[in-house]
């Protein structure tokens, strides 16, 4: 008899994206760093840590992770991510005029241009973007929850920082494209989006739609009034902006989805077989399937499971291990080597489980080849890979 897989819902994300939407929650700063050891380039972790280590009152700690999380946000042409993490650098420490213009010339140089709100950054003086960052106001909003209402004043422009939400008609809007036998769906925004009817600046607008959080989300936000007044100064600063609001623009910007695609893209579930080879009298061989939930280059998460449920304070950290991964078929199979660098106990469900963070010791070029092609495959190749998942899950559980 086949052993019973969890339900593909309970990996819908990775243990990665489950820290960054706060499902996950971690308080020590030397497990958070555990996980950056797997995930040491996502700049959204180093964010997070950041936060964390300010918490923890740890301020010199906490501006070198905002700095790193800074510098990997734009090289992954992600600028308003980028501006955010100084923004919060230079809250702990004012920087001083050499910082202010390396950080505006790495964003000039090495910033993206693709899309108009990564041109709207890029194009901008330095005397523009320091007006607008110093304007700028964080905002986090929880899951389900009102941003704007159409027909209120809108009076704010916001960015999206992370998160998704909705942009929903209004509800007049809704019900002539209802007579009309038109259907009007809602629009999904998420980062680099940006929303808020402010133009023209000089006259009272009213928001023509309603958005409303989907998930957890962080904006920035800057008044109408307080924009206006930039815009007098630097006139440049209200070209650029009208860009970003002209209509073909909104309709045909690029809304790749950095975060949320690479979150389901790596958080793939993928069948793995530990084992963990004995160490002298102290620590016996030990074997377990799981499912890796989270897996990049450097490493995995996997879901254990109750397979500890018996002896739920055994300790896994620093063993080392033999993978056995099965990529959903029978060709690609891979056998690798790593160590397990962090556990922790999490509640689910169906009871209390076990996740564990293993770090690769070896990944020949073969390998590193096949988990390329495996974690990065188009949005088609991905729903076929769910698809395959969830019949896999179905047949066996009928077992």
């Amino acid at each position: 008899m086949k052993k019973v897989i969890p339900h593909v819902e309970e990996h819908k994300f990775s243990i990665m994206q489950r820290i960054l939407d706060g499902t996950v929650t971690i308080t020590s700063a030397e497990e958070f760093k555990d996980i950056l050891g797997i995930y040491p380039l996502d700049p959204f972790l180093h964010r997070k840590y950041g936060d964390l280590l300010f918490d923890l009152k740890r301020p010199a700690e906490a501006m070198e992770s905002y700095q790193k999380a800074a510098q990997l946000f734009i090289e992954r042409g992600m600028s308003l991510q980028a501006i955010v993490a100084k923004i919060l650098q230079w809250q702990i420490k004012k920087p001083t005029h050499e910082e202010g213009r390396r950080f505006y010339a790495m964003l000039h140089e090495e910033g993206s241009r693709q899309t108009p709100l990564q041109r709207f950054w890029a194009r901008m003086s330095y005397a523009e973007l320091v007006a607008v960052m110093r304007r700028l106001v964080r905002v986090r909003l929880p899951a389900h929850k009102k941003v704007t209402r159409a027909e209120d004043p809108a009076d704010q422009i916001y960015f999206v920082v992370s998160g998704t939400l909705w942009e929903m008609p209004s509800a007049d809007c809704a019900s002539e494209a209802d007579r009309a036998g038109v259907d009007l769906d809602p629009v999904l925004l998420g980062p680099n989006d940006i929303f808020g009817d402010i133009f023209p600046l000089d006259q009272p607008t009213v928001a023509d739609a309603e958005i409303q959080t989907v998930t957890e989300v962080e904006l920035v936000r800057i008044s109408k009034e307080m924009l206006a007044s930039i815009c007098s100064k630097f006139p440049q600063v209200q070209t650029l902006l009208q860009e970003i609001y002209k209509s073909e623009n909104r309709q045909n910007c690029d809304r790749s989805w950095q975060t949320v695609r690479r979150a389901m893209r790596f958080g793939l579930p993928t069948r793995v077989a530990i084992r963990c080879p004995a160490v002298g009298a102290t620590k016996t061989a030990w074997a377990c399937a799981g499912i890796a939930v989270d897996l990049s280059m450097s490493g995995m998460c996997v879901d254990l499971g109750a397979a500890l449920a018996k002896n739920p304070k055994q300790n896994l950290r620093g063993r080392l291990v033999q993978i056995k991964m099965d990529l959903l078929n029978d060709v690609a199979v891979l056998n690798l080597s790593g160590k397990i660098v962090w556990q922790r106990q999490q509640k689910s469900q169906k009871g209390s489980i076990t996740l564990i963070g293993i770090r690769f010791e070896t990944l020949s070029a073969m390998d590193r080849e096949m988990l390329t092609e495996y974690c990065s495959g188009s949005v088609g190749e991905q729903n076929l890979l769910w698809s395959l998942w969830d019949s896999m899950v179905k047949t066996e559980n009928s077992l």
